[in-house]
């Protein structure tokens, strides 16, 4: 076995986020870290959204990112920090519109280690240098300077190590121009490992350290040190050099404090105001998760958040050089961050540690608010008990939200099903967590968004907009064409029926168009009306008894089709403003079906080419220039008639914004054209710009419907294909690369581009007999997301295949549930009224659940309705019980016997279950059921509980709610469960336990206890089982029917820690492990023929075991390092008619499939061009590319499709290079890299 790794979407979570000017515009930009990838972002202050600029894979694992800005300079440099071993400083290029490397250094091993630098890099915020350091021990410093080209270059590193020392933070201390000084929070263990008594470790303090570079003896010096409190965790460093005081804010557990060790210079603490609690644990104080320093002309403040979202602002007041106050208020509450981004232009983006990150803007600085104000001068340093100063929180006041980054981290568990019955199955994904949790529904194609829906006197054939002249920046008018009419409609605040337009409204229109400056185009059967701005009109019309069939125009040119197939070619003239027919019409022997024109490129009189598709079934390139106009320049034969034509070239278009900000114009443009037929086929071939001949042609199935094209404007005003079939489809250039994908929207019949002032980039379209008005939001996106809230952090998922509804369970540690909530409040507050205790609950969706001591657990089972998103039955779990395995169970109940008798619900019969395949026998009904296994009173560390349950549910209403049965008492948490044969089959820590159903309880039938640790997951095929452990991978076990034990006779000689697993075949099962692998195991042949034909068992039983565990040993065929923790793996079919695939979803928000090879001959061209790209383009960060893919164990047998397609960016030579050792031509090499993806996956 062979597979070929795509991602379908990438990692959602953001590890960090920076702001800066990357692109060497006037504005700044957002640049977040996620896993293994950078993504660059510009907010566009008009439209309050993030536009996405570039996504730059690193392939190596992000640690930390850092911006600095050389002395003098107009555009920020990154500093990344990865686990290659290195220090890499990068550069976004205009012209490749990409990040490249600016200087890189290696300092030490690759790999994810304590003592290598990469975890904390702090530049100088001069811009002169900058520290990098790791966990444990090693420090460096790198000095910046520019040759005499003015380039970037990077001293080599100075060390500032400092032994048996951890590390916490490091910050860049702004001194001015003096010589830079870095400040890290460490503290030191000498001494603990020799300590038995364990005193040392209480002793060991943290220290605020500063290191300062000497430029002139080129030197790190340990300038000074401080004591902090024990439980600091991050440093801040304020403005200095005349614009603040300089120095740090040390945050620690409730409160900050200011340091520093200039001249003059001292102690300000105060502490962290928390929220109005009456259950708050006074033992834990408010630690700061994120924070940002907002510099302004004349002061700056400090926005911090703490661990529970809140979010705080610092003031600092000072008199030159002293610290006089530090103040501290509540601010607003958003979701807990990783990073915040302050923009000047009054925005905040937030990088969520779970869900959407958000993008807000500023309404007020907070200083209106009634909001009470603490101070550094009321707090008491003498104090040794923690201080306590509240606030009440509230609504967002001072913060709006205008946009956000859809985010499917964490990504727990999903499914993929077909449950709407579309062409291609749903992704169903439990993400987020707490209160912030949600089900989200998952669909390939772009999200279009109504902007209005309005409904016509009947069914339009055709929409177009106008406008009065090329001057004007919105449509003038919305054109319909009926069966027998044409409505014209203005465009204004609102839309209406517009008069005395000259538009000739009593027969349908063929074609609208603008002409010239300031003229218009009409097209109806009989005539050509060419409508200038005062009013009048000139037509053109038809000889007798013929009609106009087809029409096609742009700016300065109209091509027409009369019946018998003629055409007939105009343009205008610009001096006088008259349509003038050129040279003679052209016959082409067959009716033609549909017509294209090019849009006049930008500087040249008229479009080169027009496109010609007839009922021979062919389409013609025609030239339209004056020494050979209408002359044949290719043509292209089709398999069906065609439906529509598009000619539109695609690529270039950079919007005068961009090139205002300096920026270079996107890839440069191409001539393609698009043939829709009717067969719901769809054509893309590239036209040669000069000759005008067809090349690289790609096809692909659109829908049962004939496939119609029309040219519309999408972001940044770029040109794009909108094709309409049974659903419509978007091709647009997107990272310098043609991309055909569907819009998630109901089937459409017509569209045009429409610009407004709500939405320069609008499509108008006709659907039935309604007209909408529709905007495509994130074109970057190639997966669309529904999501639905939940309330608790969710587990598991289960589907009732016949109602179609989901039973999910939720559970959260350490929280309240509502029940437990209102009756803590009642307790510790006397004489409360309800009134009273609906004050103190806050709204979970904002604020997040009130937090509980360890050991307090809030847990529902919720029925859910997935088209709807209603949730039809929610069941609370009480007196601290919480739900853990979930399953949906088609499970035999016995029936009474004809003597009266009932069979299985005395106790253990002694009989031996049925096989897994086995149908229930004469007097059993199959039922299914829900078995839920719950606990109460769960400890994480160490794992115990007081009971646990199995609990079954009937399904009631349709399947719509859930009646609980009955439970049973088990020993430990059931943390997996099976059904086996009509039977249930448990986990119970060590033990498997069989059962099957009674009328009280379930029955128990056999129990095998098996030498594992904590079995997390059971799966069967036939009278086999397999077992996953938690540390020691999976396990292949015989059920032996005869003495009812389970038996192992093969386990992974690898001791992995797996995290999701499916099983393949008989022989076969994938996996993944908490360390980012992905394995598929697979039991010999030769060991699987001995064990099927051992009908008595005894080869299982009797041969002794090897190396401390099972007789066998399973094989691992393929070996491969995601970089993400994978949580599920499915197998599915992805595309209509196309292959089962491996798709797999990983806690960071990933989904990628793993294509398996079914040809040598493409396994070969994969390898080989996998080769190629290694060593012609590297990975950006310095990791080998082989080995960061080796991670843990060496890859096999599986190729990185996505280092595959970093060939379609490569340069023209690169790619015509790395062609010529394939032996193929360039176009031959991305059209197979295409096809990978669009016949298996999208």
């Amino acid at each position: 076995m062979h597979l070929y790794n795509l991602t379908l979407h990438k990692a959602t979570v953001i590890n960090q986020a920076i702001i800066g000017r990357f692109t060497g515009a006037k504005r700044q930009e957002v640049l977040a870290a996620h896993n293994d990838y950078l993504e660059l972002w510009r907010p566009d202050p008009e439209t309050s959204k993030l536009h996405q600029v570039c996504v730059q894979a690193m392939f190596g694992r992000i640690r930390t990112i850092c911006p600095f800005r050389l002395t003098g300079g107009s555009r920020d440099h990154v500093i990344v920090g990865t686990d290659a071993g290195t220090i890499t400083v990068l550069e976004y290029s205009e012209t490749k519109r990409r990040f490249i490397t600016a200087q890189q250094q290696t300092f030490g091993r690759s790999g994810l280690r304590r003592f290598i630098p990469g975890q904390y890099i702090a530049s100088d915020p001069r811009g002169r240098s900058a520290m990098i350091g790791g966990i444990e021990r090693q420090k460096f410093v790198y000095i910046f300077n520019r040759d005499n080209e003015t380039n970037l270059i990077m001293t080599s590193p100075l060390e500032a190590h400092k032994g048996h020392t951890f590390c916490f933070d490091i910050v860049g201390v702004d001194v001015g121009y003096e010589n830079p000084v870095f400040a890290a929070l460490e503290m030191s263990y000498a001494g603990v490992d020799a300590d038995r008594t364990g005193e040392a470790v209480k002793e060991a303090g943290k220290m605020l350290v500063y290191y300062e570079l000497d430029l002139g003896l080129n030197n790190v010096v340990r300038k000074w040190s401080d004591p902090v409190d024990s439980t600091a965790n991050k440093l801040i460093s304020l403005p200095g050099g005349g614009d603040g005081p300089s120095g740090v804010l040390v945050c620690a557990e409730g409160k900050i404090t200011y340091k520093h060790n200039g001249e003059g210079a001292r102690e300000h603490t105060v502490a962290i105001p928390r929220r109005v609690n009456p259950l708050e644990d006074r033992g834990r104080g408010v630690m700061i998760a994120a924070a940002a320093v907002h510099r302004m002309k004349s002061a700056f403040f400090i926005l911090l958040q703490g661990d529970t979202g809140d979010l705080y602002k610092v003031t600092v007041e000072y008199e030159g050089e002293i610290v006089i106050e530090v103040k501290i208020k509540y601010f607003d509450t958003i979701p807990t961050a990783t990073s915040l981004c302050i923009l000047r232009s009054g925005f905040l983006f937030a990088a969520s540690e779970a869900g959407n990150h958000g993008f807000y803007q500023f309404q007020d600085l907070g200083d209106d608010t009634e909001t009470p104000e603490y101070s550094s001068t009321d707090y008491d340093p003498e104090s040794e008990d923690m201080v306590f100063t509240y606030f009440q929180p509230h609504e967002l006041s001072s913060l709006a939200m205008v946009d956000e980054v859809e985010a499917t981290s964490p990504l727990i568990e999903a499914k993929v099903l077909n449950l709407a019955e579309e062409e291609t199955p749903q992704i169903y994904a439990l993400c987020g967590r707490g209160a912030g949790s949600a089900l989200k529904i998952l669909r390939h194609g772009l999200e279009m968004s109504e902007l209005a829906v309005s409904e016509l006197p009947g069914n339009p054939r055709a929409v177009w907009t106008v406008k009065k002249g090329s001057e004007e920046q919105f449509d003038t008018y919305i054109v319909v064409s009926f069966l027998d009419a044409t409505l014209v409609l203005s465009v204004g605040e609102e839309v209406e029926e517009a008069t005395n337009t000259e538009f000739q409204i009593d027969v349908p229109t063929l074609c609208v168009h603008e002409l010239g400056k300031d003229s218009m185009l009409q097209v109806t059967a009989g005539a050509l009306r060419h409508i200038r701005h005062d009013g009048r009109v000139s037509e053109w019309k038809t000889p007798r008894n013929r009609e106009i069939v087809a029409a096609a125009a742009n700016e300065s040119q109209v091509l027409i089709a009369l019946n018998r197939g003629e055409l007939v070619y105009f343009e205008l003239d610009l001096a006088s403003n008259t349509l003038r027919e050129w040279g003679e019409r052209v016959r082409m022997g067959a009716e033609v079906t549909a017509l294209a024109v090019m849009q006049r490129p930008e500087g040249r009189v008229r479009a080169p080419f027009a496109a010609v598709a007839s009922q021979d079934q062919t389409v013609r390139v025609l030239s339209l220039n004056p020494e050979s106009c209408m002359q044949q320049q290719s043509m292209q034969a089709v398999v069906d008639m065609p439906e529509s034509l598009a000619l539109v070239e695609l690529g270039g278009g950079a919007t005068s914004q961009d090139q205002s900000d300096g920026e270079t114009p996107r890839t440069p443009a191409s001539p393609y054209l698009f043939i829709g037929l009717q067969n719901g086929l769809f054509q893309r071939s590239v036209v040669d710009p000069v000759t005008g001949g067809l090349s690289d042609t790609r096809t692909r199935f659109l829908g049962t419907r004939p496939v119609r094209l029309f040219e519309v404007r999408v972001q940044d005003n770029q040109r794009a294909v909108m094709a309409l079939s049974s659903r419509p489809w978007l091709n647009h250039i997107y990272r310098s690369q043609n991309r055909l994908i569907p819009l998630s929207y109901d089937a459409l019949d017509f569209a045009s581009s429409f610009a407004s002032a709500q939405s320069m980039e609008g499509i108008v379209a006709i659907a039935e007999n309604t007209l909408r008005i529709l905007t495509i939001d994130h074109i970057n996106m190639s997966l669309n997301q529904a999501a639905i809230p939940l309330k608790y952090t969710p587990r598991r998922m289960a589907l009732n295949e016949e109602s179609k509804h989901f039973v999910i369970i939720e559970a959260d540690h350490a929280t309240y549930g509502e029940k437990s909530l209102r009756e803590k409040l009642i307790e510790s507050v006397e004489e409360v009224t309800e009134e009273d205790v609906d004050q103190c609950i806050l709204p979970p969706e904002q604020f997040g659940h009130t937090r509980a001591p360890k050991g307090q657990w809030a847990s529902c089972i919720r029925v859910l309705n997935p088209f709807t998103g209603e949730t039809s039955q929610l069941i609370e779990l009480e007196d601290n019980e919480a739900a853990f395995s979930l399953l949906t169970a088609q499970l035999v109940t016995s029936t009474p016997t004809q003597n009266g008798g009932t069979n299985g619900n005395s106790g253990d019969t002694g009989q031996a279950p049925p096989e897994a395949t086995e149908a229930p026998s004469s007097g059993e009904v199959a039922e299914h059921f829900v078995v839920i296994g719950t606990a109460r009173n769960v400890t994480l560390t160490p794992r115990s509980q007081s009971e646990a349950y199995l609990k079954v549910y009937r399904w009631v209403n349709d399947g719509t709610q859930l009646e609980l049965v009955h439970a049973t008492p088990v020993e430990e948490i059931p943390q997996a469960v099976l059904e086996y044969g009509g039977k249930l089959m448990v986990a119970l820590g060590r033990t498997i336990r069989l059962y099957q159903m009674g009328k009280k309880k379930l029955l128990r039938k056999a129990q095998t206890v098996v030498g594992l640790n904590l079995i997390t997951s059971l799966q069967a095929s036939g009278n086999r089982v397999i077992i996953t452990d938690v540390k020691e991978s999976v396990h292949f076990a015989l059920y032996q029917a005869s003495s009812q034990r389970i038996h192992i006779f093969a386990d992974d000689p690898v001791p992995r820690h797996p995290t999701a697993s499916i099983l393949l075949d008989h022989d076969t099962v994938a996996m993944g492990d908490k360390f980012g692998n992905l394995a598929v195991l697979r039991l010999p042949q030769k060991v699987s023929k001995e064990v099927e034909a051992d009908l008595s068992g005894n080869l299982v039983v009797h041969t002794k075991g090897r190396n401390n565990g099972a007789p066998f040993k399973l094989a691992d065929v393929v070996n491969y390092h995601v970089g993400e923790i994978i949580t599920s793996i499915h197998r599915a079919v992805l595309v209509a008619g196309g292959r089962e695939v491996l798709l797999y979803t990983t806690l960071q928000g990933s989904i990628q499939v793993a294509i398996p090879f079914v040809s040598k001959e493409d396994l070969e061209f994969m390898q080989t061009l996998e080769m190629h790209i290694r060593s012609e383009d590297p990975p950006l960060c310095g990791r080998d590319h082989a080995t960061y893919r080796s991670s843990f164990a060496p890859v096999k047998s599986c190729i990185d499709g996505d280092l595959c397609e970093q060939y379609l960016l490569l340069s023209r030579d690169k790619q015509e290079q790395i062609a010529l050792e394939l032996d193929r031509s360039v176009v031959e090499v991305a059209k197979k890299l295409e096809d990978m993806r669009t016949m298996f996956a999208f």
